[in-house]
Formats: C-alpha cells, structure tokens, sequence
C-alpha cells in the first residue's frame, strides 16, 4: 500500500512512563524550564493525579481544597499563570489508580476525556507547546472503559517515555513502546532517570540494548541527583531533538497562528456550524495544500476526504490548473456578460455542450449551486408564464432533497432540519417521496406519490426538481436502478419540465461524467457546479434547451427577456479554469482510470459494512455514506444532539483525515485523484473510527 505521510499534532508532548515513580515529573518539570528558556511560551497540564494533599491554601485567597505537589512543580517549572483546574482538572486524595479512586471517593461522574481535550485546546490556544504528564504507565485505568492509553490517544500527540536505567528496564521499556506503537501515536523517544552515583554494568548497557531492541532513540541518561534539579536534567536530555519535534514553525509564525485562531473565533462566522460550540474549540485552519492532502497552520496534513465540500476533482495546485489560472490572470480578471462577452465563458460553454446530454443548447452562468437551482425555476416559471400555460406556477420536489440556500432552491428542498424555519418565506410546491430503501421507502411508493401529484395537478406544474442517482446532503441516499428514468418519463407523459441538479454529483462522482448519462435521461435543465471548476474557484451553470430559450425571445417591448444575473456572472478566471478540467478528463483519462478506485471503495465499504452500530453503507461511484445507527436491528438512529457522526469525523482529524459527517452519515467523497493507498487509508481509518466511538457509546 502506499505510504501516506503521518501527521501527528506537534503543538505538545505526552510523557508516559514505564511505570509511576519513574521521573515523569521531573522530566517534564525539566523540559518545560530548558522550553521556557529557549524563549517558548510553555503550558503544562497534569490532567490526573492521585496521592493529592489538603492544602490550606494552595494561592493566596484560595480554599482549603486538594492539591497536587507534581502539578505545583510543572506550573512552577512551566512559569505560566493558567488556572490550576487547567493544569490538574482530577485530583484524588487516594495514592492509587484513577478507576480506584473515583469508586473510593464515590465520586460523582467520570473522568472525562473530552473535557480534558477541551482545556488542552485552550492551552495549546494560548501557548506554543503544552506539556502533558500522565499518571503510572500506558495502560493504568482511569475509569471502568478508558486507560492512560485512550487519553493520550485522545489528545493525539506524539509521545516521550520516561523509565528508569537499572535493571528490568529493558522488559518494562519495550513492552510499553511497543504498546505506544501499536496504537498509532508517534513515539518521539526515551529518557532514562536516576542512574546510580557509581552506575552499575546494567545501567550503562540498557540505554544501547533499549534503542537496539526498540528502535527508539534514547534521549537522554539522567543522573542520580539529590532533588529534582531541572536544569542538569534538562542538560542530560537532548534538548535539540526535542525542539525538532515542535511545530517546524518559527515562533513568530506560532504566535500568529495563535493570532488567526483567536480572530477566526472573534471576527468570523461559519456555515452551518453552532458558533457557541465553535468558539470553545480551537479552529483548523487550512493553510496550503497539495494533490490530495490539505495542510494546516501547524504543518499538518490531512487527506482531503471530503473533496473540500465536495468541489475539488483533480487534486489541490494542480500544474495545468495553475497554469490556466496564470495566463488566464495575465490577461483580464473579469469582465461583465451583461451586454458583453469574454473569450473564457464562450469556450467553457461550447465545451460543456459537447459533452453535456445531446438536447442542451445553451449555458446560462452563475456562482454557485444554489443560484444555478434558482436560475432553473425562474427560467420554468416565467417560459410557462409567457408561453400559453400561466396557470403552470408550482414546483414538484422530493422528500429529502437539497438544492441550496437561497430561497427559490430552499423552496424546493426537503429536509426540515434545515428548512422548516424559513417556512413563512417559501413558495408552496408538492413535495412527494423519494426512494430511501434503508428507511423502506421503495422506487415502487415514490413513484406511485408523482403520478398521484401529475394526475391531479399537471395543469399547475412547471417542472419536477431532482438529484439524480444520489441525495447528497440528506445522507448520500442512493436511488433504485431505474426510478429516475421513470421519473422523467412521467414528466415527458404530462408535459413537465424536468430540472437535473447535478451540483454534487455532476464531473465524474457517480463514475460517468454526468450522472444523468447512467439511465440515458435528458433534463430540460442541467444545474452544474461544484467540480465545474475543478475546485479553484466559484462558477455555476445552468444548461437548457433550445425550446426553453427560444420561449424567452421577442422584442424589447415584449419583456420576455431574462431578467437574471450576476455580477460575476462568467467570470474569465473561473471559466478558464473549468476549461482546462474538462481538457484534463480527457488528457489523463480520468473516467477509465476511476473504475478501479470505485471498485476499490466498493471491497473496502464492505468491511466497513461488518462493523457494530452501521445501518446501511451507500455507493455511486466515488460517492459513498455510511449511516450509523443506535441499532442495527431495529435501524434505531443516534439522537441528533449526541453528534455521533461529528464524534466519528474528529477521531478521524486526529489520524489525518479530514471529514464532515451529514448528521450520522459519514460521507466518503474523495477527490477523483485520489491514490488507492490513500483510498485504503481512508476507508480503513473511518472503520477504525467507528469502531472506538460507537463502542464507547
């Protein structure tokens, strides 16, 4: 398989150590001074402690509450003034393991491993490293499920050993390393504490045997010492190897990225996203990319899972791609299609003809899938209203569907999450069922539904809106092999305009250029964007047919003109760019070369059929959704506010992937160029994924 780069956080360090009383305190104490020293702004946390004392007061004003001498000894070490509950959120008074404790104390609740996610986040918000001590070894309980283990997973950040230089060490060393790799973390290396004044013939052969047998460099040999003197420690430590291990950025840049993050939670606002969520979290925020793989502000990369919302084909800074976006800039950056013409829009439109379906003549620009909606059910309505049939003012939809967020295409969307609020702006349509096999909803009950709605209303339809082949936002639900041919033929029967949104399904998803091409149907409009562009930049286009723009002809006395537009409408940059993906499909024959990949994806969603809590898995193409439920059995769903599949997705960041789930959905939507081993990495990883949420749930 091919090797995909790892990208492990490295805005922190995880000390673990090969048993408790090894020097993890000290370690860290000393790393965090050397750090500090370097001109570093260093947190610390000791998310877990026990053995803690009473303190009458742990800082002037404080309670009398428990309070850990070793968090006292990082913060100390550290110099930063976070607030204690950050630095130690679980104390216990009881020398003894986590789990243990919390049944001695009776205490109310858990430890909770998102919460010390959360605080971490904040840190590393605030900080250009955060240092974080565990408790005992790798594999000491926290609660009943979770161990040391699961929180350093958790927090995803590349792990340092403590253990001690006499003898069993070499036992106790491996086995923990060896258990670190297994689970996929990055095992920066090991630090050996308190060798003997006069060391003895073990202590100065393991440090050798240790990196021979593990293949883990040992850092450092720390000497016997009276106290726990942070600057000879730090000394016996190879500091240098250390730093290496740290964001790669100057810190200059760390300090603006902490700059962007805190701006983007101050100034910004996201789609369809819960702000008050979104502020306590840290941001990603993307800040390159290439091929397939995204890369974040902390040098991190992520495989594009998602295609960047479903836009990007051909990979990120494509050459040819690039290269039309320079010459094309080199000329003019826009010009208006309003009483103008530019050479880019009429080259894109003449190549989208050849090879949309046969019927469409003419291309009618705009800048996203939502306007290209709009576009369609503007143009139906007003042909019907200036060409005989004026009582034509209706729009069929399904249940389900998406088409966009601008009122025309919100009117015919039909997915009441998030729909229902605008119900006093909408027009009133038909809505009619859509196949959903998985809920039992058959091609046989939809159908039935739109002959229904045709027999008794045909005289007040304009058109019937669909996805063809694939409901994208409502959870990738694929449609029955030959409903949407039927559909049109009902269409055809009674007279109505059929209006094909292949916003997301449309260059190359489903495996063929058009997903339309599949059962030969030919819309009377074709709404594209999306991929139009190959990813670069905003473009729509809404293709119909000749009856449709002859319909709108006549003088200018007549107002029969379109009167739709947009300022960018066209844009040169954007159509010159979509050119050159549509040379590219054929130039690196991108539909044959994607056959293997879709038969790829197809083994690989089959295993992840096998796992606990998957309903259904759905597959066109390079499209795929994979729906989890409460119960197989009974296909019970996750309640929606558990965010199980938002849960699944942000596991998935931490092995670099990036994903966004459509509720408890997670959607597969790569782009088309990418590799099969990252195509196996991916399908893997989400399996893994589900595994470690939907168990814990």
């Amino acid at each position: 398989m091919e090797k995909v780069r790892s990208r492990q956080p490295l805005n922190g360090i995880f000390v673990t150590g090969t048993d408790t009383e090894v020097g993890k305190t000290a370690v860290t104490a000393a790393l965090a001074w050397a750090l500090r020293k370097k001109g570093y702004s260093v947190g610390v946390m000791k998310p877990v402690a026990t053995g803690c004392r009473m303190s009458a007061r742990f800082k002037p004003g404080t309670p009398r509450e428990l309070f850990s001498e070793d968090a006292r000894i990082l913060l100390s070490a550290s110099g930063s003034n976070d607030p204690i509950d950050w630095v130690n959120p679980y104390r216990f008074e009881a020398p003894v393991a986590p789990s243990v404790a919390l049944r001695e104390t009776a205490a109310a609740g858990t430890i909770s491993l998102q919460r010390i996610k959360t605080i971490y986040q904040k840190l590393a918000s605030l900080h250009d490293i955060v240092l974080v001590e565990g408790i005992g070894g790798w594999a000491v309980p926290l609660n009943e499920k979770q161990s040391v283990e699961a929180m350093a997973r958790c927090l995803n950040l590349p792990v340092l050993v403590v253990g001690r230089a006499g003898l069993g060490t070499i036992n106790h060393t491996a086995l923990t390393v060896e258990a670190i790799q297994n689970s996929g973390l990055n095992l920066l290396g090991i630090v050996l504490n308190r060798i003997s004044r006069k060391p003895s013939l073990a202590e100065k052969t393991n440090p050798s045997e240790i990196s021979r047998i593990t293949g883990i460099p040992v850092l450092g040999v720390v000497p016997a010492l009276a106290s726990a003197d942070s600057k000879k420690i730090a000394a016996a430590i190879n500091m240098r190897a250390i730093e290496k291990t740290l964001r790669g950025l100057p810190r200059t840049q760390q300090a603006a990225a902490r700059r962007l993050s805190r701006l983007d939670r101050k100034k910004l606002w996201h789609p369809f996203t819960q702000m008050q969520e979104w502020e306590q979290q840290e941001p990603l925020i993307i800040e390159s990319a290439e091929g397939n793989l995204l890369r974040d502000i902390h040098g991190r990369d992520y495989i594009d899972g998602v295609s960047s919302l479903w836009v990007n084909l051909h990979g990120h800074r494509h050459p040819a791609l690039d290269a039309a976006l320079r010459r094309q800039a080199g000329k003019i950056a826009h010009s208006t299609l309003l009483g103008a013409a530019n050479v880019p829009s009429i080259e894109l439109a003449e190549a989208l003809l050849k090879v949309a379906p046969k019927n469409l003549s003419r291309v009618f620009y705009s800048d996203s899938g939502s306007t290209a909606v709009e576009i369609a059910l503007k143009m139906a309505f007003q042909y019907w209203q200036q060409n005989g049939r004026p009582k034509r003012k209706k729009f069929v939809h399904f249940v389900n569907a998406y088409h966009g967020d601008t009122i025309g295409s919100v009117s015919v969307g039909g997915i009441d999450l998030f729909h229902q609020v605008y119900g006093p702006l909408l027009f009133k349509g038909f809505k009619v069922p859509a196949p959903y096999l998985y809920r039992g909803i058959t091609a046989e009950m939809s159908l039935a539904a739109l002959r229904s709605v045709f027999s008794k209303h045909a005289n007040e339809i304009a058109a019937v809106v669909v996805e063809p082949l694939v409901q994208g936002a409502s959870g990738i639900i694929t449609q029955p092999k030959g409903w949407l041919k039927k559909v049109e033929q009902l269409c055809r029967r009674y007279g109505i305009f059929l209006i094909a949104d292949e916003v997301a399904v449309g260059f190359g998803r489903t495996g063929t250029l058009f997903a339309c091409e599949q059962e030969k149907v030919k819309p009377d409009f074709l709404c594209l964007a999306k991929g139009i562009s190959g990813g670069y930049l905003p473009l729509a286009a809404t293709l119909t047919t000749e009856q449709v723009y002859r319909g709108f002809l006549g003088s200018h006395a007549s107002l029969r003109t379109f009167f739709h537009g947009h300022s960018y409408t066209g844009n040169p940059l954007a159509c010159a760019v979509g050119l050159e993906s549509l040379k590219i499909f054929k130039q690196e024959r991108i539909l044959e070369r994607l056959k293997p990949k879709i038969r790829l994806l197809e083994k690989e969603l089959r295993a992840i059929k096998k796992e606990d809590h998957v309903g259904d898995v759905r597959q066109r193409g390079l499209i795929a959704g994979v729906e989890l439920v409460k119960n197989t059995k009974t296909k019970e769903p996750y309640p929606w506010e558990q965010k199980i599949g938002a849960q699944v997705c942000q596991r998935l960041r931490s092995y670099g992937i990036l994903m966004r789930p459509l509720g408890n959905v997670i959607v597969i939507l790569p782009p088309l160029s990418i590799s099969a081993g990252q195509l196996t990495m991916l399908c893997r990883q989400t399996a893994r994924a589900i595994r470690e949420i939907c168990t814990n749930e």
